[in-house]
C-alpha cells in the first residue's frame, strides 16, 4: 500500500522534483506512523537537496526513527565543515554497529549516499551491494561509475531491470550507464532521458542528462539549449552551471561567457570537483611553467 500512497512523492524525487515531493509530501494524509516516517524520509531528503540542512537539523530530534535520525546525519554532512562532516560519519558507523539498524533499507541508502560522497567505495558497497530496493541498487550503480567500473555497473542494472524494467530509476541508471560507456550508446541514453521527459518531466536531472548526452556527440548547440532551459529553471544548480562551462569551451564562446559561469559556480560550490579539478590543473601548468623558466 505504501507503494502506491508514495509513488507521486518518490517519483518527483527521483526526478529531481524536489519541491513538487515537498508538496506531496505535505499534501499526504495516512493514519500509518511507517507511511508516514517513509513519507518523511524523502520529504526531508528534498529539503536537504534544496539546500535547506539548518530547516532539517532543527525539525529531526534525536529520538526520531533511525532512517529520519540518518537524514539528518546526511543535513550534517552536506552543510557542514570538515570536522561536522567527520563527526557525522563517526555517527554513522556508531549507527551501523548495530546490526538491527544496519539491516535498515534506509539506513544503507543514506549511508551508502555518504560513503560514495568521501569516495570510500568499498564501504558503500559493503553497505548496499546486496539491497533488493530498488533505489539502493541504483546508488550501487553510480557507486560502479564512480569506480570507472561500467561493467559492473551494466550488470547492476540488469538486476533491477529484472525486478522493474519500466521504473524511473531503472531508466535513469540505464541511461547512465549508457553515457557512461560512450560512442553509440549516448543516443541510446538520450533516448531514455527524453522518455522520461515526455511521460513526467523535464527536470534539472533530465536536462542534464539530455545535454550531456549531445555534448559527447558533438551537438553542443543543441547541449547548450538544454543548459540554458536548466538555468532558467534554478540559475544555481551547480550541475547545470559545470556543464554550461564545459559547453562554452566546446562552443568556442568568448572568454567572459566562461568566466562568468566558473564565477557563479565557485559563488555557490567553492568545492565543487569541477572547481577543484581546474584548480589542480592551473596550479600543476603554473608549476611546468616555471620549472621551464628556470632551466
Amino acid at each position: 500500500m505504501s507503494e502506491e500512497q508514495l509513488f507521486s512523492l518518490k517519483n518527483y524525487f527521483y526526478l529531481g522534483c524536489y519541491q513538487q515531493a515537498i508538496s506531496e509530501a505535505l499534501a499526504m494524509t495516512t493514519t500509518s506512523d511507517s507511511v508516514q516516517n517513509e513519507c518523511n524520509f524523502y520529504m526531508y531528503r528534498s529539503y536537504i537537496e534544496q539546500g535547506q540542512h539548518r530547516m532539517v537539523l532543527d525539525e529531526l530530534s534525536d529520538d526520531a526513527p533511525m532512517p529520519l535520525q540518518a537524514v539528518k546525519l546526511l543535513a550534517q554532512y552536506t552543510s557542514g565543515s570538515r570536522d561536522s562532516k567527520d563527526a557525522a560519519l563517526l555517527q554513522l558507523k556508531q549507527m551501523l554497529s548495530d546490526p538491527t539498524v544496519a539491516g535498515d533499507a534506509q539506513v544503507q541508502l543514506i549511508a551508502g549516499s555518504l560513503f560514495l560522497q568521501e569516495q570510500d567505495f568499498k564501504e558503500a558497497l559493503k553497505c548496499t551491494h546486496q539491497s533488493q530496493h530498488l533505489e539502493t541498487m541504483s546508488l550501487v550503480v553510480h557507486t560502479y561509475l564512480a569506480m570507472s567500473r561500467s561493467d559492473l555497473a551494466k550488470k547492476q542494472v540488469a538486476l533491477m531491470q529484472q525486478q522493474d524494467d519500466d521504473a524511473t530509476l531503472t531508466k535513469l541508471a540505464s541511461g547512465w550507464v549508457s553515457l557512461s560507456q560512450g560512442g553509440t550508446k549516448c543516443q541510446d541514453a538520450l533516448y531514455e532521458f527524453q522518455e522520461l521527459a515526455e511521460k513526467y518531466s523535464t527536470s534539472l536531472l533530465i536536462l542534464n542528462g539530455m545535454a550531456l548526452c549531445n555534448l559527447h556527440m558533438g551537438k553542443f548547440d543543441e547541449a547548450e539549449r538544454l543548459l540554458q532551459e536548466a538555468l532558467s529553471k534554478n540559475a544555481t544548480d551547480v550541475n547545470t552551471l559545470a556543464n554550461l562551462i564545459v559547453c562554452m569551451h566546446h562552443l568556442h564562446k568568448p572568454v567572459e561567457h566562461t568566466n562568468r559561469y566558473m564565477a557563479q559556480l565557485k559563488s555557490v560550490s567553492p568545492f565543487h570537483p569541477w572547481i577543484v579539478r581546474s584548480a589542480s590543473l592551473d596550479e600543476t601548468f603554473d608549476q611546468c611553467v616555471m620549472q621551464l623558466a628556470q632551466a
